[in-house]
């Protein structure tokens, strides 16, 4: 009966070394997975950071417009007194929403990357 016993022993043993290889290869493989995650989530934190970004821009930019409208509309008497002529017209009203516009659409131009449409293709 011994020699059975010990026939058994040398099974289990090797059972119990393949066990522990897997273990060992699973945890490798979710070691992975888990840095593969991590790296997909950090670039959506970068475009959502980015997009943050231009949104406080955005709304840096309409801030003192909304400052503007507010006070003209609490002061419309005022804004009557002083435009005269068509060109004081112009400069208040188109020149206070081209000129924040142009400067918006300049920043964004130049803060905004430039990728070939081959890179593109490949990033997806």
């Amino acid at each position: 009966m011994l020699p059975y016993l010990g026939d058994v022993h040398d099974h289990l043993l090797l059972v119990n070394e393949e066990v522990a290889a897997q273990r060992d290869l699973l945890g490798t493989v979710l070691e992975a997975n888990m840095a593969v995650i991590s790296v997909e989530q950090t670039k959506v934190s970068v475009r959502q950071n980015t997009t943050i970004e231009q949104l406080t821009v955005l709304a840096t930019v309409f801030l003192p417009l909304t400052f503007i409208t507010g006070f003209f509309g609490q002061n419309f008497a005022w804004l009557v007194r002083h435009i005269s002529s068509w060109t004081v017209f112009i400069v208040y009203g188109l020149g206070g929403l081209v000129v924040p516009l142009a400067l918006l659409f300049l920043w964004l131009r130049l803060r905004t990357p430039h990728t070939p449409a081959s890179a593109a293709l490949h990033d997806n």
